[in-house]
């Protein structure tokens, strides 16, 4: 009895065997000819996957940019060339692709927007430059500047003064970096204004006139939390004078004079009585590492003959012009003593 049971067990086991064998056999079949009905639609609905997917995709996996303009068929082809390993189509699938990216709508767009721009513009037309760009003082170019600001009726525009100012401001470079201090001081002044000419009241600080009658009715020309364009332009307005002074000091001396002596007197007589004493005594330690006038002409660019002079006398009494227009100014509202 024992024995048959387990005789009978033994079969039972070969029967369980036999049936798992047969159960993963069946499955296997049936995967197998899922897979194949399947791969056909999968093939068929490719296009519609890679538009879909071609979005998020920017780059593949050799890091290279997948254009968005690409069509199905020819974003098919690069990704089965990466699969396959071929990694540089051919000349005819690059034909192809351009052609593609040529006759897309957006590029299309994109052409004939700039086209349509082009032929709006016009010709791009010349741009006159208000500042030379040259680092070389140009005393010529400085009178020509300053000769514009003035109109007919003495109205001095402040964009022409500003720029001329700013040509006349590579005169201290000439003087070499002792008087860098003096540049960027004149630069903040200048960025100031040019500040004002683009604001919303920009109108109002289209000339001289027009600054101080404005600040003045304003009340603030002595503002406390900005500074103002009347006192801004009167820091300008004082170191013109210096300046000024210091162009008839190289046109009467001798080059056998000491020239820091010459520039000192020409500091003492103008910018000085608005220093406190310790700026003073600063300054006048910088006089003394100044070249001499003969190189100073040649940093200059000017001629130590008569055109040269002739020239320099020309800016000289157009400075002088410009000086008094403004002082006139200023004293007329009693502004001349701005903190």
């Amino acid at each position: 009895m024992s024995n048959s049971l387990f005789v009978m067990t033994r079969r039972r086991k070969i029967a369980l065997l036999v049936s798992i064998v047969l159960t993963l056999f069946v499955v296997a079949a049936l995967s197998a000819y899922s897979t194949d009905e399947t791969s056909k639609d999968i093939q068929d609905n490719w296009d519609q996957r890679a538009i879909k997917l071609r979005p998020r995709r920017k780059y593949n996996h050799n890091h290279d940019r997948i254009d968005s303009r690409l069509s199905a068929d020819d974003y098919d082809l690069k990704h089965r060339q990466h699969h396959d390993g071929v990694h540089s189509p051919s000349e005819e699938n690059k034909k192809r692709r351009n052609n593609n990216i040529s006759k897309h709508p957006k590029t299309q767009a994109t052409k004939h927007k700039k086209e349509k721009k082009v032929k709006k513009s016009g010709p791009t037309p010349s741009v006159k430059m208000a500042a030379n760009t040259d680092d070389r003082f140009d005393a010529n170019r400085v009178l020509q500047l300053f000769s514009s600001c003035r109109k007919p009726d003495d109205e001095i525009l402040l964009d022409c003064y500003v720029d001329a100012y700013e040509e006349l401001c590579k005169l201290f470079k000439a003087f070499g970096t002792v008087f860098g201090f003096v540049t960027s001081d004149v630069v903040e002044k200048i960025g100031i204004l040019r500040e004002y000419r683009k604001s919303p009241e920009a109108e109002h600080y289209a000339t001289i006139q027009s600054l101080l009658n404005y600040e003045v009715e304003k009340g603030i020309t002595n503002n406390k939390k900005k500074a103002s364009g009347s006192r801004t332009l009167l820091r300008l307005h004082r170191a013109l004078e210096f300046i000024e002074e210091l162009l008839v000091k190289i046109r009467d001396t001798d080059n056998k004079d000491k020239f820091s002596t010459v520039a000192s007197k020409a500091y003492d007589d103008t910018l000085a009585k608005h220093h406190p004493w310790l700026i003073k005594k600063a300054v006048h330690v910088a006089m003394y590492v100044l070249p001499s006038r003969a190189d100073l002409l040649k940093k200059m660019h000017l001629e130590d003959s008569e055109n040269g002079m002739s020239a320099l006398s020309k800016l000289i009494d157009e400075l002088k012009i410009i000086f008094k227009i403004t002082q006139d100014l200023y004293a007329k509202d009693n502004l001349l003593d701005l903190p």
